[in-house]
């Protein structure tokens, strides 16, 4: 997905504008009171559109993005906006998802919709901290995970895949209870193939305010997968399987 020709002016002209970060503080520098919470919120949606623009090989620097003003934010820079936890997960979506460099607020808002709808949002669907810290380091270094006396016990596991190649986008959700992060790896391949598997995102539980997530998965559908982790001793939860795909072209 590339940038409009009647974009990129406004990026250049927003990357003149820029204080240089390399030099001293001058007294007239505007000063800027936050917390250590939301100057994370800014480096998370930062490095998340680096990643975006280096995985879509686009061809200018993402903090001309972050300095540009966005209708997502109502025409507040990124760099102010995501301050703020509600604009922060905009960006993550904006990016997460490879919408556009700037899409509209009330399309990413409608993503948004039915994870903040009731409160719904801020429940743990099965997300152990502990646990999914393990998976986590599993799955980035395909290490056999360490057995303990609950080592048996299934457990669900889900994978989100967002990869562009060959000018075609493709996001892809995966559900499964398993035993560990390498049945879960295992399945990833037989369904995706080994490239995709390789840059799947593999978490213990539904984690939240994932972008891709919250773009492919019907409300309707976590609730079912719920009721599966729930019933996990279930003869019909070893063989519970969910995948949904998308595919755009461009």
């Amino acid at each position: 997905m590339n940038m409009s020709l009647a974009e990129r002016p406004t990026l250049r002209a927003a990357a003149a504008e820029v204080l240089d970060p390399l030099v001293d503080d001058d007294p007239m520098d505007r000063v800027v009171v936050t917390t250590e919470r939301a100057i994370s919120r800014v480096a998370l949606v930062a490095a998340e559109a680096g990643a975006r623009f280096q995985r879509d090989a686009v061809a200018y620097d993402a903090m001309a993005w972050m300095l540009s003003p966005r209708r997502v934010f109502d025409g507040a820079r990124p760099l102010d906006a995501c301050l703020d936890r509600g604009n922060c997960l905009r960006g993550l979506i904006v990016h997460g998802l490879g919408l556009g460099f700037d899409v509209e607020r009330s399309a990413v808002d409608a993503l948004m919709a039915h994870d903040e709808d009731g409160g719904d949002g801020d429940e743990s669907l099965g997300d152990d901290e502990a646990g999914y810290a393990r998976a986590a380091a599993e799955a980035r270094a395909g290490a056999r995970p360490a057995r303990s006396r609950g080592a048996a016990r299934l457990r669900l596991y889900t994978a989100t895949i967002a990869d562009t190649r060959n000018n075609v986008m493709m996001q892809a959700f995966h559900a499964s209870m398993a035993r560990n992060v390498r049945e879960v790896r295992s399945r990833l391949v037989g369904r995706f193939g080994t490239d995709l598997a390789d840059v799947a995102d593999i978490r213990l539980g539904i984690p939240k305010a994932s972008p891709v997530i919250m773009a492919l998965v019907p409300a309707a559908v976590i609730e079912m997968i719920r009721r599966t982790e729930e019933d996990w001793a279930a003869p019909e939860a070893r063989m519970f399987g969910v995948d949904i795909q998308q595919c755009i072209q461009f």
